[in-house]
């Protein structure tokens, strides 16, 4: 009897799943789910009609480069978004595009500004926490750069002290050059006035 019902489970695994107490079998139940999963999944698509495929919206902008299209489709969409993700993306987006360095747009003072906003109106979002971490980035580049900017301009006093000292140098070394010539004219002539 016992082999007979593992025989029958491997045969027909679902036929041979008991019945819950609603006369159900598993299989009923799994493609309901599996029917309700694909009618929520179209129906969120069709509610959010900027959902990306992407995970990672700005993606497709830094493979074409077409900058000044994305700005402009998401300064649109900031302007008619409706809710928090929308929002979140939108803003998250032109924060994007004014953080990257590789953006003919690159300004950091607004991507601070539409991050700042993001984080401010949105704190809880995933957005909000990318934003965080570009804004960190953002800052950490510009103090880089500040020191970097201090640093060459330190560095060109130095070369411009270093050409100063080398031209007091050579000065003094001609002088000296001369004093000692001086020196040998009279000693000569000291010898002509004692023979």
């Amino acid at each position: 009897m016992q082999s007979k019902k593992i025989h029958d489970i491997l045969n027909n695994p679902v036929k041979s799943l008991p019945q819950n107490h609603c006369g159900f079998r598993l299989r009923e139940v799994l493609f309901f789910l599996a029917l309700l999963c694909i009618g929520c999944t179209t129906s969120f698509s069709q509610h959010m009609p900027f959902a990306s495929s992407s995970a990672f919206p700005p993606q497709r902008v830094m493979e074409n480069g077409d900058y000044k299209a994305f700005l402009a489709a998401n300064t649109e969409r900031l302007q008619k978004c409706g809710g928090e993700t929308d929002c979140g993306v939108a803003l998250f987006n032109l924060g994007f595009a004014y953080a990257f360095p590789d953006s003919p747009y690159r300004d950091r003072d607004k991507a601070l500004k539409y991050f700042g906003q993001l984080m401010e109106k949105y704190p809880q979002s995933s957005w909000a926490f990318q934003a965080r971490a570009w804004t960190a980035l953002v800052s950490e580049q510009s103090t880089l750069e500040a020191n970097q900017h201090r640093l060459q301009t330190d560095l060109q006093r130095a070369k411009t002290n270093l050409r100063s000292r080398e031209t007091t140098v050579r000065t003094l070394q001609d002088q000296l050059d001369r004093s000692q010539q001086i020196d040998i004219e009279i000693e000569k002539k000291s010898r002509e006035l004692l023979r």
